[in-house]
């Protein structure tokens, strides 16, 4: 039996909507004054770790803005410059919108969840190590016409796989926890630079 995380979800389940945008600040006070969710953590000023980008560690600045609305856990994320990156060769074909689904894979389920995509036909398109050890991977079909194709079905063009440790599903849990005692007007539970 997959594992069950204390934010909601099985291992292996979308857990998040990756939505890329010009201006995250815009939209967070959307989503708190018109869609009534919050509260936000913001990261700014953030470069991936250990991150690579088919095959080029030169990484973007980001804004990285989490919040949870019900179930779902939703990243803003805005691009500062134009290195090349997962973020800008989605938005130079279909602008900004809906990026990825992420999903929050169990560490012991990781491996397999990988090996799955890969035997379908996806690589590897970003990976990074974020701090605690946390693998991220945002997966792609090969081919160009699968990649069109996912796009079309499913309204994304890549599958993030979040490797959950204990310490990442805390933050996540706390996250959710701070979406269900929200006040209504705090856009920010906290601000990291």
């Amino acid at each position: 039996m997959k594992r069950t995380f204390s934010f909601g979800g099985t291992s292996g389940q979308i857990a998040q909507l990756g939505i890329v945008v010009a201006d995250v600040d815009a939209a967070m006070r959307f989503c708190a004054e018109h869609l009534h969710f919050g509260p936000f953590i913001c990261w700014r000023n953030f470069r991936a770790p250990d991150g690579l980008y088919r095959g080029s560690k030169d990484m973007p600045k980001l804004t990285l803005a989490q919040v949870y609305a019900g179930r779902f856990f939703i990243e803003f994320i805005q691009q500062h410059d134009d290195t090349p990156s997962v973020y800008t060769e989605f938005i130079e074909k279909h602008g900004y919108g809906l990026h990825h689904y992420g999903l929050a894979v169990a560490h012991e389920d990781y491996d397999a969840t990988l090996e799955h995509y890969f035997n379908n036909g996806f690589e590897v398109v970003f990976s990074d190590t974020l701090p605690g050890n946390v693998r991220i991977r945002y997966l792609a079909p090969k081919d160009v016409a699968a990649l069109e194709k996912l796009r079309n079905e499913t309204g994304v063009s890549y599958v993030e796989l979040i490797e959950m440790l204990e310490n990442n599903e805390a933050s996540f849990a706390d996250m959710a926890e701070a979406s269900l005692n929200w006040d209504g007007k705090t856009v920010f539970l906290n601000e990291e630079v």
